[in-house]
């Protein structure tokens, strides 16, 4: 259970409860779910909501983005622009960085609406300073193809 916590312990100090895990896979259960998974006398592979998977590090989905969004204040927010493109796997640049509330580190990218896009890492080379694009809610489209 360490590596989600580990994860989510970068964004805040808040803790998110009834993680369950099942194999590599970290999930979000309700106390009714878990109650009848217990009656269930069969092996689980999911769930309630998915929030990533332990391989060698944990890589977190969307969803547990968009929880600690909720729960963080380190984020950065982007032009409309850059909107598109982050969502296109498309690191930011420091000239369409519109707020941010860190300076170094993992960030939350955030529309002009405060909706959630994603995530990175604050990069900086030189005296050139951008987002580096770890995961963006565009994932899922381009993982069906």
């Amino acid at each position: 259970m360490h590596k989600v916590k580990d994860f989510i312990s970068q964004f805040t100090d808040k803790e998110i409860i009834n993680i369950v895990k099942i194999g590599r896979s970290y999930f979000l259960a309700g106390e009714e779910q878990k109650r009848l998974s217990e009656k269930i006398n069969q092996e689980m592979f999911s769930i309630g909501i998915f929030l990533g998977e332990s391989k060698k590090e944990f890589k977190p989905s969307p969803a547990l983005i968009d929880i600690i969004a909720g729960l963080s204040d380190k984020k950065v927010f982007i032009t409309k622009k850059a909107e598109w493109l982050f969502l296109c796997r498309r690191d930011v640049f420091e000239k369409n960085i519109v707020k941010k509330n860190v300076e170094k580190g993992l960030v939350l990218v955030q529309n002009d609406k405060d909706e959630n896009l994603g995530y990175g890492r604050i990069v900086t080379k030189g005296k050139k300073i951008f987002i580096k694009n770890l995961l963006d809610k565009g994932y899922y489209l381009r993982r069906e193809n």
